[in-house]
This record gives C-alpha cells, sequence and structure tokens, in this order.
C-alpha cells in the first residue's frame, strides 16, 4: 500500500513538473519572440501600421498615438503583453516559435516574410493580429 501512495505522489509530481518547465519554457520562447519583433521594428514599419485602416480606426492616425494607445480601452481581444505572450503560445508550437525566432534574428527575406504572416493571419484573428502589432510597437517603444 506504501508503495502504491509513493509512486502515485512520485508520478503525478513528475506530470506537474512537466507541465510547469512546458508552460515556462512556452512563455520564455514567447517573450523572446515578442522582443525580437519589437526589435525589429523600424520607423517606416511604424508609418505603415499607423496607416493600417484597423489600427487608424481604434487609435488615431499618428505614430504617437500608436505608441500611447491604451489597449484596455479598446474592444481588441488581446490587451496586455501577458496575453500576447498566451495567445501565441496557445497558437503555435515550440517549434514554430523557435523557428520564427530563429528567422527574425536572421532577417526576413520577402518570401519569408508571406510565410510568416500567412501563418499568424490562419490562425490569428483581425482583432487579434492588430493587438499584436500595436503590443509589438509599445514593446520597441519601451526598448528604445
Amino acid at each position: 500500500m506504501k508503495k502504491i501512495i509513493f509512486w502515485t505522489i512520485t508520478g503525478g509530481s513528475l506530470i506537474l513538473l512537466g507541465f510547469l518547465i512546458y508552460f515556462a519554457s512556452m512563455n520564455m520562447i514567447s517573450n523572446k519572440v515578442m522582443t525580437e519583433v519589437a526589435g525589429s521594428i523600424t520607423e517606416d514599419d511604424l508609418e505603415k501600421l499607423a496607416s493600417d485602416p484597423n489600427i487608424e480606426a481604434l487609435l488615431g492616425s499618428s505614430i504617437d498615438d500608436l505608441k500611447a494607445a491604451d489597449l484596455q480601452k479598446t474592444s481588441l481581444p488581446i490587451k496586455t503583453k501577458e496575453e500576447a505572450v498566451k495567445k501565441i503560445s496557445e497558437s503555435f508550437s515550440i517549434d514554430e516559435i523557435q523557428q520564427s525566432v530563429s528567422k527574425v534574428k536572421g532577417g526576413l527575406t520577402a518570401e519569408e516574410q508571406n510565410e510568416l504572416y500567412s501563418l499568424l493571419t490562419e490562425r490569428l484573428s483581425e482583432e487579434e493580429l492588430t493587438a499584436l502589432k500595436i503590443i509589438a510597437v509599445q514593446e520597441a517603444k519601451q526598448s528604445q
């Protein structure tokens, strides 16, 4: 009877530890993706985002409006960096996230940008993408 209790507790602890490691690694990788994306945003990218009709309708057309946006006051489904990380973790596998990070680090060709964008549009709604764009811009602003 003691062996059964011991193995049950040991097995349960290992399963719990596995889940904790999985979620911690997903969080770390997702944060790395967000940092990499935020670091690669240029002023030209900011201007394109500010002129995006979805973003313009929510926040206005100036880059300063975009940087100072309070997503809590919008109807977007993702309002914080933590929610963005969670959504990325839920929508993409660890391998997909790692591959995306390595592509972004090495610089993206036009074809790779299109592949990445099509993957994002397959798995995320237009509102989620808009929120992720705004969060990436705000992260870029903080890292400057």
